[in-house]
């Protein structure tokens, strides 16, 4: 490469290109009051001072004027964080930050907020071409407290004393300002617009100048490479686009799934609905036909009747006229039959008219007493007697018997009672039995222990109400049991133990509880019957000083729950109480001393008392307490009722024989009590009235025979009785016929009266249109026409199988009914925010149709389309465009990574070699999850199925969860920050051949210093292509200007020199900020210009010296 500062005829060259040649600041910072400058005439110059002189305040106004607000590092050198400083602080000469009364920071200032303007003016100059243009900024702060900015550009060099020295007010400033010949704008765009056309510098340039202020460290390539050569872009604002517009997406999510939901659940309602109204229309049909019912029967009864009754209106009057007519026959022939009568007693004598009337009154007697005895004779077989009765002598034996036969039933129906009754008494007792016997199994089933129900019920109660747990109050009998192989010993033991098995056992703790309860209370069981409690105060004692009981007392045959804590002090009670001997003899029994036993209940105790009990209660198993095991005892209870049960059958059997048998006896007494009522033979004695009768017959019949004459007459007279008979026997059947049609009319007219009425009120009523609608449904289902036969029951009949059809179809809707209010409970449960407006019952069916229908028609699909519209239309958009700008900036990386290698390719890194940077994807699991994530929430999005727009939203979902996730800002500036997304390395390469040398993976070189030299190397390579600088041109219209904050502190000598160098070599003027240091000294052979700034202690107030390099050595550098 050709050096730019060799000439060819000696002479030095003008620098080149546009170069700071003058910096004027007025009343920023801590340069209060007056017009600072600062004279590099283009060439590099140290600005040197102490830490808080003022230096980086000269910095930043530089970055100011140069560089554009959003992305300028203020106070960078001093590692201060984004807005420790800004515009307002510098704008009011902040100064120090102190603790006020109130405990808070306070910011000290030199100026006050208002009143006053800021000017901060840079002068360029091109010595080849003689060019040379101003950069100027006035600031000042409006009322609000925010910053206002006139920006200006003029060509030349200006100043600020000749320029704004006649400024009267802030608000004057452009026009003041483009009366001296300035450009002047409030956008920074139009004022960078001018600065680049003036210098061409390319669009990243005062963004690599502004990076390069801020390199402090050039140890790693890669770090280097994203922090200072790399932009970093703001995506917070692309971040929080999404996250709202998410919001929005979950929200109308949210939504679409509360109407999925609700659709959902109403469609069971809506299915549910349609069979409940279609089941409630029949049900309507049947209730209409039902109430249709009684007027269509009313209207056919007046159709059918109205004929009818004129009909049996005609015909009663025919019948009337006939009736008189055989009336007046019948008194024609009577008169002529008592004519005749006369007649035949005048022949005949007084005799023959006595007998017919003798006669019929022997056998009217004879016809009463026959009655009488068929009634005596029946009553007297009904008791099991038939004698046989033709005299009074016969009557009297009879009424003997009768009376033997009586008392002797008597007594039988009296001991069949006493039978009964006793009877009676055993099933009342069999029954109590068989009652308490199944209670029994059915409460030992629900636990293991032997003891009554009445018992656990009442220790069950006093657990409860003292709220203790019934293991703390046990009964002895649940502690103890007998040994499975003593069981012939069993019964015995239960006798002997028979108290103490029963009592409660109460520790001492618990005692005062128990006793004040017992006390206080009565104690009742299950069924609320008072019981007897025998409870035992259980206290520590010592163990037992009874000897210890052999193979043959009732104590060995015992065992004990030692999982109880009450055990120890039980089994201690046992040897002291009842260490009863096992006797397996009698003899043994008697010979014995002290307490004894035998298998069979026989006890003895103290000595002399002897006890044997062979009660069937004690010896029954049934009635055993002791041990936890009650399977023997539900054995014996379960045996017990099945002969309960069996007994009960027979005993109920023959209880209902001998209620029959009662009965009889009973029903027999009864006849016999009627029969003698009857206390004469003559009552019952009718075969002399017979005899009586058949006598004057006779007699008759000699007196008739005896005269022609009057047979002939009786003859006449027969014939007439005949005729007579003939027209009574018509008018009889004519009145009759007449009765009958009186009442068919009678009961017509009625019935035709209560339908007349039913009509006229249903047409009061005004239903009479409506429920003739339902006449021909009516028709069809009678089962017959009606008719005279059946006009009193058709109606009756139709009308009772309408109300039970129309009741059946109620009891079918009821189920549907549950159904549809079920479903409307599960709705409303879901969806509480509707019960405002909509109740589970059936009449808001409709209200639930509707609201389904509206949610079918419209809501859903309004949410659906809602929620495919920002899905798409918003959120995958954002999402595209935070895709798309995050792989646009990874590809503009990879171009700003080839445009560092051409300018690269222009720097030798070795003799005859050169570096290129390479970039490749970072192998980490974070940024890899999140690339491959944003990605996936991009596939699949062209289906536009449901299923393919849930899952999308699934996919998001999760993403924007871990965006918004607080806590996570580590992960989220990492992933997000694309310069994250690369590893970068250098290949060195043989620049005629392109055979690849070395290889450095992150600046990690083959040796130490190489780091450095490499990011050195790539810093300059980036700033002469941005600045598109060509090292090997004679002249330049190009900016020559870089600022450098402490670059060189950590660097050594040899590397600092290396970038001094790489800088001389493009021909760069550089601002070098630096400490006050030993370490300023590597940079004296390149700096033409000395400033040391320095602040006043008592002012607070900082000054600019100009130093010559002699007058840097002795006053500004400490001594060595």
């Amino acid at each position: 490469m050709v050096d730019v500062f060799d000439h060819a005829d000696g002479e030095t060259p003008p620098l080149p290109g546009y170069r700071l040649s003058k910096l004027e600041i007025y009343n920023w910072g801590t340069f209060d009051g007056a017009v600072y400058s600062v004279y590099p005439e283009g060439q590099t110059t140290l600005l040197v001072g102490e830490n808080g002189s003022g230096k980086s305040t000269l910095v930043d106004a530089l970055l100011t004027l140069l560089v554009r607000p959003q992305t300028r590092n203020y106070n960078v050198a001093a590692g201060a964080m984004k807005n420790e400083r800004d515009e307002r602080t510098y704008l009011r000469g902040a100064y120090d930050r102190t603790v006020g009364e109130s405990g808070r920071p306070q910011i000290q200032y030199l100026r006050s907020g208002s009143g006053h303007y800021t000017a901060l003016l840079a002068c360029f100059s091109n010595a080849a071409s003689n060019d040379s243009f101003t950069l100027c900024q006035i600031l000042y702060l409006n009322a609000d407290n925010s910053v206002e900015k006139v920006y200006a550009f003029c060509e030349g060099q200006r100043g600020i004393v000749q320029d704004l020295s006649h400024i009267t007010s802030a608000s004057a400033v452009a026009k003041h300002l483009k009366d001296r010949g300035y450009n002047t704008t409030s956008s920074y765009k139009q004022y960078l617009g001018w600065f680049q056309r003036k210098t061409s510098f390319r669009p990243k340039a005062m963004d690599i100048f502004n990076q390069t202020v801020a390199v402090k460290d050039v140890q790693r390539l890669d770090l280097f490479i994203r922090q200072h050569m790399l932009e970093l872009k703001p995506w917070k604002n692309k971040v929080d686009r999404l996250l709202s517009h998410f919001n929005e997406l979950s929200e109308a999510h949210r939504m679409l799934i509360r109407v999925r939901q609700q659709d959902e659940l109403l469609s069971p309602i809506s299915e549910a609905g349609v069979r409940y109204q279609a089941r409630l229309d029949e049900v309507t049909a049947a209730r209409k036909q039902l109430d249709a019912c009684e007027l269509y029967f009313a209207m056919e009864s007046v159709a059918l009747l109205e004929p009818l009754c004129d009909k049996w209106q005609q015909q009663l009057q025919f019948l009337a006229d006939e009736i008189t007519r055989l009336d007046e026959l019948q008194d024609r022939c009577r008169n002529e039959i008592a004519r005749l009568t006369v007649e035949i007693e005048h022949a005949g004598g007084d005799r023959l008219r006595q007998l017919p009337g003798l006669i019929e009154q022997a056998e009217s007697i004879s016809r009463v007493k026959l009655a009488a005895r068929h009634r005596f004779e029946a009553q007297l077989r009904s008791a099991e007697l038939q004698p046989q009765i033709t005299s009074p002598d016969q009557f009297h034996k009879t009424r003997q018997l009768i009376h033997q036969r009586r008392n002797r039933l008597v007594e039988d129906r009296t001991q069949s009672r006493h039978m009964s009754s006793a009877i009676q008494f055993e099933i009342g007792s069999l029954t109590r039995q068989l009652s308490d016997d199944r209670n029994e199994l059915e409460a030992l089933q629900r636990r293991k222990n032997n003891l009554p129900e009445s018992l656990i019920a009442m220790r069950d109660q006093i657990c409860s109400d003292l709220r203790l747990a019934p293991s703390d109050l046990p009964f002895t009998a649940e502690l103890v049991a007998v040994a499975p192989e003593e069981r012939e010993w069993e019964a015995s033991i239960e006798q002997v133990l028979y108290g103490f098995a029963r009592s409660l056992l109460v520790a001492e703790e618990v005692y005062p509880r128990v006793s004040g309860y017992v006390d206080r209370t009565r104690l009742l069981d299950g069924r609320g019957q008072g019981q007897r409690l025998v409870y035992l105060k259980v206290g520590k004692r010592s163990e037992s000083t009874r000897r210890t009981s052999s193979d043959e007392t009732l104590v060995s045959k015992l065992l004990y729950r030692d999982d109880h804590p009450l055990t120890p002090w039980v089994r201690s009670e046992m040897r002291d109480r009842f260490d009863y001997l096992a006797c397996e003899t009698v003899e043994r029994f008697q010979t014995t001393r002290g307490a004894a036993m035998t298998k069979n209940r026989h006890l003895r105790s103290g000595g002399w008392r002897h006890e044997k009990d062979d009660r069937a209660r004690l010896g029954d198993r049934r009635n055993f307490v002791l041990g936890w095991d009650n399977r023997a005892k539900r054995l014996a209870l379960s045996d017990s009722i099945r002969e309960t049960e069996e007994s009960l059958q027979q005993l109920h059997t023959r209880v209902a024989k001998l209620v029959a048998t009662e009965d009889r006896t009973t029903a027999a007494i009864e006849s016999l009590d009627q029969a003698l009522q009857i206390d004469d033979f003559d009552i019952i004695d009718f075969e002399k009235h017979e005899f009586q009768a058949s006598q004057l017959r006779l007699e008759m019949q000699r007196i008739e025979e005896a005269d022609d004459q009057i047979q002939e007459l009786k003859a006449h007279r027969k014939k007439l009785e005949t005729e007579v008979v003939g027209y009574k026997s018509d008018r009889d059947r004519f009145i009759a016929q007449h009765t009958t049609r009186e009442t068919e009319l009678r009961n017509g007219q009625g019935l035709l009266n209560n339908a007349r009425r039913t009509i006229e009120q249903t047409e009061i009523n005004g239903r009479r249109a409506l429920l003739e609608q339902e006449f021909e449904t009516l028709s069809n289902q009678s089962p017959a026409p009606l008719s005279i036969e059946n006009i009193a029951t058709l109606p009756q009949t139709v009308a009772a199988d309408l109300r039970d059809k129309h009741e059946k179809l109620r009891e079918r809707l009821v189920p549907i009914a549950k159904e549809v209010t079920s479903a409307m409970t599960r709705f409303l449960k879901n969806f509480p925010d509707e019960q405002a407006d909509l109740d589970a019952d059936v009449a808001a069916i409709s209200s639930f149709n509707a609201l389904y229908a509206r949610i079918a028609s419209d809501d859903l699909p309004k949410h659906e389309t809602r929620f495919k519209q920002r899905l798409n239309e918003k959120v995958l958009l954002e999402i595209g465009m935070l895709h798309g700008s995050l792989e646009g900036e990874r590809q503009e990386i990879r171009n700003k990574i080839e445009q560092l290698n051409t300018a690269l390719r222009l720097l030798e890194w070795k003799p005859g070699t050169y570096m290129r940077l390479e970039p490749s994807d970072v192998q980490d699991r974070e940024i890899q999850d999140f690339r491959r994530e944003l990605s996936a929430c991009l596939n699949g999005t062209l289906d536009g199925t449901t299923e393919a727009n849930e899952a999308t939203f699934v996919r998001i979902e999760k993403l924007v969860a871990k965006l918004r996730e607080e806590g996570n800002d580590r992960w989220r500036q990492k992933v997000v920050d694309v310069r994250n997304w690369f590893n970068f390395a250098a290949r060195e390469l043989v620049a005629e051949t392109g055979e690849a040398r070395s290889y450095y993976d992150g600046g990690t070189g083959q040796s130490g210093g190489e780091k450095g030299k490499l990011a050195f190397l790539v810093l300059v390579a980036a700033i002469a292509y941005q600045y598109d600088l060509d090292p090997n041109a004679t002249h330049s219209n190009r900016l020559h200007f870089v600022m450098v904050d402490e670059m060189f502190s950590r660097s050594d000598d040899q590397h600092a020199e290396y970038a001094l160098d790489l800088f001389e070599r493009f021909g760069l003027q550089l601002l070098i900020v630096a400490p006050l240091d030993a370490k300023a000294r590597v940079t004296e052979p390149y700096v033409g210009t000395y400033i040391h700034v320095v602040k006043d202690k008592q002012t607070h107030c900082s000054q600019l010296l100009s130093l010559t390099a002699e007058e840097f050595q002795e006053q500004a550098l400490p001594e060595e």
